[in-house]
C-alpha cells in the first residue's frame, strides 16, 4: 500500500548549509545527542558531496518531505548537510526513484591521511579566498578543533521514525554512513519490501562531533 510521507511546514528546507547551528549547540525541536564519554580527539571539517538513488517497495516520500527526514537524520549524527531531492515527478507528486544529493560538513579524525587530503585542494581554496575574501566560517576553517565519539539512536524516540522508514533507514546506512566519522553499534534494521515493518527502525552509532566551545556550554 502506497504512503505518501509529506514535510511538515517546519522541514520544508530547514536551513542552508551555512545557517546549520554548530553540533552540540540546543536548537528547539531538534534532537539533541548523548554527550560523549570517550577521550577527545582531533578533528577537521571535512566538505564533500554525497549522493545516491533512493528506492522503496513500501513507502513513498513527496520530495521535500524526504528532503526533511534526510536533513533530520543528518543533524543527530553531528553532520551539516543541505539536501536536495530530485526526481522527474516532484514537486507535483511523490517520488518513485529519488536521487538525493547532499553537501555536507562532518568532522573527521585528523589523521595523516584526512590532512594530505584537505591540503589536495589547499591552493584552490586560497584562490578562491582571494578571488571572493576570507570567509569567517568555522566551517570554512582549515585549523584542527577538539571533537568526540557520541551515541546516537536513529529510532522513533529521537527523530519522530515510524515503521514506514525503515528503508529509508536501511540505505542511508549502506549508502551514507560509510562516507561519515559514523560507526554502527547494534543493528536491528530489519525490512521487508512490500510489506509495513512490524516496530519502528533502530540502529544505535557513535557518531564523531564537535564538542562544545565553553561560550556555547554556558549559553545552554
Amino acid at each position: 500500500m502506497t504512503r505518501q510521507c509529506v514535510g511538515s511546514a517546519s522541514l520544508l528546507w530547514l536551513t542552508l548549509l551555512f545557517s546549520v547551528p554548530a553540533a552540540g549547540v540546543a536548537e528547539s525541536g531538534a534532537p539533541q545527542p548523548e554527550a560523549g564519554t570517550a577521550e577527545p580527539v582531533q578533528a577537521i571539517w571535512k566538505h564533500q558531496e554525497i549522493s545516491f538513488h533512493f528506492q522503496s517497495f513500501t513507502t513513498f516520500y513527496s520530495c521535500t518531505g524526504l528532503e526533511g527526514k534526510v536533513e533530520n537524520i543528518m543533524r543527530a549524527l553531528g553532520v551539516h548537510a543541505q539536501v536536495v531531492v530530485r526526481s522527474a515527478d516532484c514537486p507535483a507528486s511523490v517520488a518513485r526513484m529519488p536521487r538525493v544529493v547532499m553537501r555536507v560538513v562532518s568532522p573527521v579524525e585528523a589523521t595523516p591521511e584526512a590532512l594530505a587530503e584537505r591540503d589536495k585542494n589547499k591552493s584552490v581554496r586560497e584562490l578562491v579566498e582571494r578571488v571572493r575574501g576570507k570567509s569567517n566560517h568555522p566551517l570554512d576553517s582549515l585549523e584542527q578543533f577538539p571533537a568526540e565519539w557520541r551515541p546516537v539512536s536513529l529510532s522513533r524516540g529521537r527523530l519522530y521514525l515510524q515503521e514506514g522508514d525503515c528503508e529509508l533507514v536501511e540505505q542511508i546506512q549502506k549508502k551514507v554512513l560509510p562516507k561519515l566519522a559514523v560507526r554502527v553499534v547494534k543493528d536491528e534494521v530489519l525490512c521487508m519490501p512490500h510489506q509495513a515493518t512490524m516496530g519502528q527502525p533502530r540502529l544505535d552509532v557513535e557518531a564523531l562531533m564537535e564538542m562544545p566551545k565553553p561560550d556555547d556550554k554556558q549559553g545552554t
